[in-house]
């Protein structure tokens, strides 16, 4: 994960795990862009998902267009849930809708679909992970296993695709 100084450690406090945890934390902590790029990273992984077109709104469940930050299908780079709701907000990085520079705010799960994994090169969006006090995923294989998780839970088909390509790279090594 990239530089987390609010995070989320899954295990439970005085486990092992935990402690095993911090460690790795503390030493994938990167200050800036430029702090990540010097310990050897060109990419991160990401899951990313699209804006949906068209949702529904208010109690006569009105028609609108994306949302008010985002124009319907606009491309959002997602990151871990971030607090114990469920994954019903998350925090995304994405290009608004009055706007040209990327943004990162805070949106509700059910406005984004079409969730899938990549690999995320673009400067400005790793710029942005990494000044985030919120955490995001590295380029670690636990990152891109955790990725898979959420993509069980938002796009089954996708997981299905992802998993088949890790266990072919896996046997080809």
């Amino acid at each position: 994960m990239i530089h987390m100084k609010r995070y989320a450690n899954p295990y439970r406090y005085g486990t092992p795990e935990y402690d095993e945890y911090e460690i790795e934390y503390k030493k994938t902590k990167v200050k800036s862009y430029d702090d990540y790029v010097e310990k050897g990273h060109e990419w991160c992984w990401g899951l990313v998902g699209n804006i949906k077109q068209e949702r529904e709104y208010g109690e006569d469940h009105e028609i609108r267009t994306g949302t008010k930050c985002f124009s319907g299908g606009a491309k959002v780079y997602i990151a871990p849930v971030q607090w114990g709701d469920g994954g019903e907000n998350v925090v995304v990085i994405g290009v608004p809708r009055y706007g040209k520079r990327n943004i990162e705010i805070i949106t509700r799960s059910n406005y984004i679909e079409n969730y899938r994994m990549k690999k995320v090169y673009k400067p400005e969006i790793i710029k942005l992970m990494c000044s985030s006090e919120h955490y995001w995923w590295n380029d670690t294989d636990q990152d891109r296993e955790q990725i898979i998780s959420y993509l069980r839970y938002f796009n089954p088909e996708e997981a299905i695709k992802e998993t088949e390509r890790l266990e072919n790279e896996n046997r080809n090594q």
